[in-house]
Order: structure tokens, then sequence, then C-alpha cells
């Protein structure tokens, strides 16, 4: 007997084109979404070269634009990009690898932006241009919930009236009645020039507003900047890792993952412990064999190819990491970065003495395996190092110290490294804060800063509940400004 079967057409409703807008993404991010398609649109040289191409982004409170110079679309190949999903190097014959992978990623992103769009696009030797309006709240008027036609018209290109100006060919993206009327064209250049810093550093050019976009530049270290080019299996991890001048309790450290160039994982921090010790680690590396996710905001982190990279990666880096550790330990000693970095060249077995933070990295065959890092030295209980010295915890004695560093949050008054091997516990006091500024009496602000900072410690590292780890505080905080009047009244 055979099967009952009914079908029905699973065509999408047309609602879809307006809720792919939800997409999370914020108005830079859509920009830089759409900046991915003018990459993908290079005018090719050869088989194997592509031309650079310079992309103009304008964005006002009534419009965000952006126009390149790359191939153009004809009309069939315009109204194709314009269906969710589509196949692209299937209508162009294109075989480089491209950044679009899904087909949604330039609807997405006009959606995002706002509800209404005009692509304008012109190929090479063609006297016309193509045209396709999209009116959301028009769209959405449609009897017809299924009806996904849309008219592509071809105009006589006239520079005058173009959005495309005197381009001979290109691609305009125009969309109006903005979601968001308020944007920031900093946030835009900042991101964008984070997002395609390889694109950037090669030739391409992107202006925002009439002001040409920079690559994303590093404070580093001088001759901390050591080339990576690790193998694993058949595929090869590329790029650098190096230290930054100054840690960061903004989150702005760890590694910058690229895939074809864009970036796909903004200060990733799988491969190093997300601590202030560990936050001078910076670096950048290409990662074109793990695919990235919808979003193109982060890789597909559940493959076997993910899981070989974390493993190696994180072996590679234990020097980087152990050389941040060293200097966030000491701070007044001056020898304490010549230190770290020879130990980072050593370790890595390196010849990269003094080499500039932004000069380009010779490629060598492999990195070698990088020594396993060796338990940190104690910092010695020395007045002139900041100690406070020691405190008793149940059964463990740990080292108390303070040091003054430059944080870049204002509002954070303090912030503190606790080393586990050496059981040092040490008081970051922040310069920029007001307690900082407005106080005469530093050793005060290092005893209350430690007071503070004691009770998350004992309820992290020794399960104290709150009201415990508060008493024991209180207890500590009594003798230790007991014992400081004490001194006072003797030496006056």
């Amino acid at each position: 007997m055979g099967k009952d079967i009914e079908f029905f057409d699973a065509t999408p409703d047309r609602r879809l084109l307006v809720d792919i807008g939800a997409a999370n993404y914020t108005v830079p991010q859509a920009i830089a979404e759409l900046v991915a398609n003018c990459m993908d649109a290079k005018v090719p040289i050869d088989e194997f070269q592509v031309a650079p191409i310079e992309i103009e982004i304008a964005v006002t409170d009534e419009s965000v634009s952006i126009i390149d110079n790359g191939q153009g679309m004809e009309r069939r190949v315009l109204g194709e990009a314009m269906r969710l999903s589509a196949l692209m190097d299937a209508v162009t014959g294109n075989t480089r690898t491209r950044k679009g992978m899904y087909g949604l990623g330039m609807k997405a992103a006009c959606a995002s932006l706002g509800l209404l769009w005009e692509i304008t696009s012109r190929p090479a030797n063609d006297e016309n241009e193509y045209i396709v309006e999209v009116d959301l709240e028009v769209w959405l008027k449609n009897a017809d919930r299924t009806d996904w036609k849309m008219g592509v018209e071809k105009r006589k290109f006239d520079s005058k009236i173009s959005p495309l100006g005197s381009r001979a060919h290109g691609t305009a993206i125009v969309v109006k009645r903005l979601r968001e009327s308020f944007t920031i064209p900093t946030a835009v250049t900042e991101l964008i020039g984070m997002a395609y810093k390889p694109h950037l550093e090669s030739g391409d050019k992107i202006l925002v507003n009439d002001f040409e976009v920079q690559p994303k530049r590093y404070d580093l270290i001088e001759g901390s900047k050591i080339p990576i080019n690790l193998k694993i299996g058949s595929d090869v991890v590329t790029g650098w890792v190096g230290l930054d001048k100054k840690t960061h309790n903004d989150g702005n450290y760890g590694i910058n993952i690229y895939r074809e160039k864009q970036l796909v994982d903004a200060w990733n921090k799988d491969f190093i412990r997300a601590h202030l010790m560990n936050s001078r680690v910076v670096g950048e590396i290409e990662l074109p064999f793990v695919n990235a996710n919808f979003h193109k905001n982060g890789l597909n982190k559940g493959t076997a190819e993910w899981k070989n990279v974390k493993e190696a990666m994180k072996e590679l880096l234990k020097p980087a990491v152990k050389a941040s550790g060293d200097m966030a330990k000491n701070k007044k000693d001056p020898t304490r970065s010549a230190k770290a970095i020879t130990g980072l060249q050593q370790a890595y077995g390196a010849i990269v003495t003094c080499l500039p933070p932004d000069a380009p990295i010779v490629d060598v065959n492999s990195v070698p395996t990088p020594h396993t890092a060796s338990k940190p030295a104690a910092i010695p209980n020395l007045l002139a190092h900041g100690s406070l010295g020691d405190i008793q915890i149940e059964n463990s004695i740990y080292s108390l110290s303070n040091r003054l560093e430059d944080l870049e949050d204002e509002r954070l008054p303090w912030d503190y490294i606790f080393d586990e091997p050496t059981r040092d516990l040490q008081i970051i006091i922040n310069t920029q804060s007001r307690v900082y500024q407005y106080s005469t009496d530093q050793l005060l602000v290092s005893t209350l800063a430690l007071s503070e900072v004691l009770i998350g410690f004992m309820m992290k590292y020794h399960g104290y509940s709150y009201e415990k780890a508060k008493e024991n505080r209180d207890n500590w905080l009594h003798s230790s400004l007991a014992s400081r009047v004490q001194v006072g009244a003797k030496n006056g």
C-alpha cells in the first residue's frame, strides 16, 4: 500500500526579508559585512591576481552608502544576488575563494540598516547600469505572501545622476529610512580598520566620509613581535604574536583571527587564560581552513580542525604568556622588560631582536616547539617594591604587594593579579582613577584596595561565603589600620 502524501509549498513568507534584519548587527558591523561583498567583487587581472579595490562609505543621519569600483553586475547577476542563499559562484563562474559563504550577508546587512535600499551596478564596458530598489514597507503589503519576484531596472548610464559617479564599473548600495539614525563615523572607521587590516596593508583603499581608513596599529614592546608559521597536519596557521606596552582591563587582548583577510573573531582568548596578568599578549593569525559562523563574528568551534588549532596554539603561546606575567610582577624593576623579551626570544628560538612592531614578518618554515614555561620567580617582599607584607588564610601564606599602573578605564580604582605557583597577590592601583589622583595617602589607598580584593579572593580561592570572607577582611583591616596608627604615634 502506497504512502498517503500531500505536498505543500515551503516557499518562505515575504516577511523573512524583513526579519533577517534582526541579525543583531550593529551599524558598523552591517557596513563591514557590505564591505565584504565589495572585496569579493575585485576586478581580476589574471587567473591568480585581482586589482586593488577602492570603497567609499558615507554615513549620515539620513542614509548609509557603500560604493566600490569592483567588477559590477550585469542584469541577470544582480537579480540572482537578491535571492536569499544564492549560489553566486555558479552564476558568475567564479573559482576564487570568496568571503560570502551563505548568500545572506548583503540582504541581512541592508535590512538591519534600513527599510529602503537602492542597489546600482554597472559592469565594465557596459553603457547601461542596473538598479534594484527594495522598500520593505511596500514589500510587506503584497497580498501574495509567497511572491519573491524583484524587478531589475536597466538604465542608460549617466555619471551626473548615477550614484556610481564617474566610475567605469562598480556597485553602489544606498540605504535610507534608517533604523538607527545616529551613528558615529569613527566607530565605523575603527571597526573597518581592524576588520580589513590585511586588505588595507596590501593596497586596498577604504574611505569613510572622505577620510581614508588606516589599518589597526598595535603599540608593541620593541623586540616582542614573533612570527607564527605553525603546521598542523596539512594545514598552516600564519601570523604573529607580541606583547603590548600596556596591560588591558578592557578585554582588548588575545589573538585576532582572520579568514581570507577578514576578521572573524576579535580578541580571541581560547589560547590563553583571560586574566590581567596575560593582558599584554596580542597577535593575529590567518585561519583559512576553519569555517566562520553565519554572521562571520566567530568560528565553528565544534570541528576537529578548530580543536587541533586550539591545542597547538595554547602550547605555542606559552612563552608569550609567561613573558606577559613576568612583566606584570615587578614594574619597578628597570630590567624586567629586557629580561622578559630576551626570555621570549630564546623560548621561540627566533632571531627577532629589536624587530620594529610594524615591520613585516619574515616567514620561517616553522616555529620551533616552545620550551615549557618554568615556574616564575617569587617577588621579594621589599618595601621598595611596594610590599604590604604577608597574610595567612587557613594554612596558606600569601605575599602581598602593590604597584601603580595606568589602566585605561578611569572608573576602575584598582585591580589585582594572583600568581598561584608563587602565591603572590599583587594589587594594581589605577593612576588614572580619582581615588589615586585626589589622595595624598597612597599607603591608605593600597590598604583599602587590598581590603576589597580580599573578600573576592577568599570567596574564589578558599570557597568562603560572603559573610565569612567579610568578617575575616574586617579583622585584617582593623589590625592593619591599628598597627599603622601605632607606628604613626611613635614617629610623632
